[in-house]
């Protein structure tokens, strides 16, 4: 009988140490098919300098992302004090700079100043880590490291209020909620042998609510007909507004589904084939799914997603077996997490930014403190990872992306629209210049043979599918 319970135990231990392992190789599958799809929106970019300089932002953000696990060979004491001091001084310094800037005697000496979106979209993944390493130190008795938090968390809530952004407060709060609720359902079930069953309906109800929200968010976006009843209206002011781009971007997303537009290209894309306009109106989406799908392909927007759900799932071994520290670092990274995903859908600042990197920031620490954890643990449950886990868990985030994409009906024509897009706005926003072209049709009208290549693609796309959207537009 002990002979069994042993074989269950270490077959349960094998099992979690495989799901983990599965999760990382998935994580890296993902980030290889992101960095793809960052080369792809680098072909189909018109400004290939543009498209570079971005290219480059964001490779940053992915090899951070990429590296944590190596980095997890130092001590777990240096891996916690690092994890919580390095986004607490980024929370001060951009607190400090964003509240100086509204002070007029010395908005004027400062080197670069910060948009109300774009340092509310710092602050919003910093500050959960201000607040850890303020408990920390308080529950350790650590008091340069208390210091160092307190004052980052009033700074950067200071600054946080003054950019009076309502998305970044919904986003601050559901994280907030949502590392509360899951340290709250751990400190119950760890006193129990048995999850409750009233707390399985609890989690059943969180998941609902999550994904009622979500939703309903993408009805309301998609579906117009809903505006009388919620009184959504171009000129409803700024949510509305941004409610009305995002269905102008749909069309767009749709004519560059595999390969995006290119990186650096939202703007004049939006002018020339949304807008109709001959100088930018709008950079970027105010949406950061929206944004990726736009510049990036569908396929780069489900690498993202990838990345952050893979990064999670590799997380949830740690949150079970570690101590108070650990977990409470933790839920700062779920927190911080939540609040980049929920700030996401209304703005996209920080990820068209060359603050780009700080996207992954808070993933990166997740996966950094959780493979700290399984590295320098000593019991049989943390055992090392299995290699075949991590080679299937790569095939699968490497292949899904493409997989979805290709799986949709119609992708062979889809395609050929697809390439016959990319070459028509290489071609035409790569010659459309002022005050030498006053208007991007210029360029149709005089240069026929230069857009030969696009009308090709178009044509091919009419003779598979006839009805094919971007081919007859």
């Amino acid at each position: 009988m002990a002979q069994l319970s042993s074989t269950l135990v270490q077959q349960e231990v094998t099992t979690k140490v495989r799901a983990r392992t599965v999760a990382l190789g998935a994580l890296y599958g993902f980030a290889f098919a992101y960095l793809a799809s960052l080369v792809v929106a680098v072909w189909a970019a018109y400004d290939g300098g543009q498209a570079l300089a971005r290219f480059y932002v964001l490779l940053s953000g992915v090899l951070l992302l990429m590296l944590a696990p190596v980095l997890s060979v130092i001590s777990m004491t240096r891996i916690v004090t690092l994890a919580m001091s390095l986004p607490s001084l980024l929370a001060l310094a951009t607190g400090a700079l964003y509240i100086s800037q509204r002070i007029d005697s010395l908005a004027g000496l400062l080197p670069v100043t910060l948009s109300d979106n774009l340092a509310s979209g710092i602050l919003a993944v910093t500050l959960p880590f201000a607040f850890a390493m303020l408990w920390l130190a308080v529950r350790t008795r650590r008091i340069a490291l208390g210091g160092i938090g307190a004052v980052a968390l009033t700074v950067g809530l200071v600054a946080f209020v003054l950019t009076g952004s309502r998305g970044a407060w919904i986003c601050l709060a559901a994280g907030a909620i949502i590392a509360a609720y899951l340290l709250l359902r751990h400190a119950i079930v760890s006193r129990r042998t048995r999850t409750p069953a009233w707390l399985m309906l609890l989690d059943v109800a969180v998941v609902a609510v999550a994904v009622a929200a979500i939703a309903f968010f993408v009805a309301v976006v998609l579906s117009p007909d809903l505006d009388a009843r919620f009184g959504v209206s171009a000129q409803g002011g700024s949510a509305f507004s941004r409610i009305a781009l995002w269905r102008d971007s749909l069309p767009l997303i749709q004519d560059y589904y595999f390969t995006g537009s290119g990186l650096a290209s939202t703007a004049m894309v939006y002018a020339t084939y949304a807008y109709l306009l001959h100088v930018p109106y709008l950079v970027h989406a105010h949406n950061l799914y929206v944004q990726i799908a736009l510049e990036q392909g569908v396929p780069g927007l489900i690498a993202f997603l990838g990345i952050i759900v893979s990064t999670v799932a590799y997380t949830v071994s740690a949150w079970r077996r570690t101590d108070e520290v650990g977990r409470g670092l933790l839920a700062a990274g779920y927190a911080a997490t939540i609040a980049l995903l929920v700030h996401g859908l209304f703005d996209a600042e920080l990820y068209f930014s060359t603050l780009a990197p700080l996207v992954f920031l808070a993933p990166a620490l997740l996966l950094w403190v959780a493979s700290g954890m399984y590295r320098h643990a000593r019991s049989d449950d943390w055992a090392e990872p299995v290699p075949a886990g991590r080679s299937a868990g790569l095939a699968i985030g490497a292949g899904l992306p493409v997989l979805v994409a290709l799986l949709l009906p119609g992708t062979p024509a889809r395609w050929e629209a697809n390439v016959g897009s990319a070459l028509q706005s290489r071609t035409e926003l790569s010659i459309y210049h002022q005050p030498e072209w006053s208007f991007q049709d210029q360029v149709r009208r005089q240069l026929p043979n230069d857009l030969a290549a696009a009308e090709e693609h178009f044509q091919a796309a009419l003779a598979l599918d006839p009805a094919q959207p971007t081919a007859n537009r």
